[in-house]
């Protein structure tokens, strides 16, 4: 059993079933995985751009968006004044932690809700929130592969589709219209799904069927429309 709350961050994804039974009636143990998963979020993308190749990158950047938006080369200059390296390290760095500080509110506004329809026992708001962070653990796992592939890159050319070498980006040409979708599902998406299908039942003992439908409702959902939306707008 977990004695404190950073060894429960770690348990949570080895031995998740019974890390979930004691992390749910530990008050403040949540802020941890929160503190972990925000560190790593913004460390990664500080530690890229320090050690990148900015103006091998820089122009990567440029001649997807000429192809994209097709865009002329005094457009192009126009907009790479403003891609400075001080600029997309911040707002890359800022970006994501918000971005996922404001993912996760949502997702626990999901659960608190859905939860309070599909299940007899209702949770407060608060029990959600530290959920969401318990399950976005295995995002450090993912950070922590990104770092080392930063750190072993010779020659400082890394993407940031890079930092995310489990992904299903593979199935798709980086030009094509669904590279996106394939780009954003990768292993780890499937672990955080996983461990919200054995925390709802740990936390609330719903059936297996329950647990599922309510655990993978969001990424169905979202790459469900997303699907429809590239299968009808192409």
């Amino acid at each position: 059993m977990s004695s404190n709350p950073l060894q429960a961050s770690l348990d949570i994804l080895i031995s998740p079933n019974e890390t979930f039974s004691l992390v749910k009636d530990k008050k403040n143990w949540s802020w941890v995985p929160c503190g972990l998963v925000s560190l790593a979020t913004a460390g990664l993308f500080l530690y890229y751009f320090s050690s990148i190749d900015f103006d091998w990158m820089l122009n990567q950047m440029l001649e997807q968006i000429a192809i994209d938006e097709g865009l002329s080369d005094e457009e192009l200059q126009i907009t790479s004044q403003y891609m400075t390296k001080s600029n997309m390290m911040w707002s890359t760095t800022i970006g994501a932690l918000l971005g996922t500080i404001v993912v996760n509110i949502v997702m626990a506004l999901y659960y608190f809700l859905v939860t309070r329809i599909a299940t007899t026992e209702h949770l407060s708001f608060g029990k959600w929130h530290g959920f969401v962070w318990w399950i976005s653990m295995p995002l450090v796992v993912s950070y922590l592969l990104a770092f080392l592939i930063i750190i072993f890159s010779t020659n400082g050319m890394v993407t940031l589709e890079d930092l995310s070498p489990t992904s299903l980006g593979f199935l798709s040409e980086s030009s094509s219209r669904w590279f996106g979708l394939f780009n954003s599902l990768n292993i780890f998406s499937f672990w955080t799904v996983a461990l919200a299908f054995i925390g709802l039942r740990a936390w609330l003992g719903v059936d297996q069927n329950k647990a599922l439908a309510i655990a993978s409702g969001p990424t169905l959902t979202i790459y469900g429309i997303w699907t429809l939306y590239l299968l009808t707008t192409g």
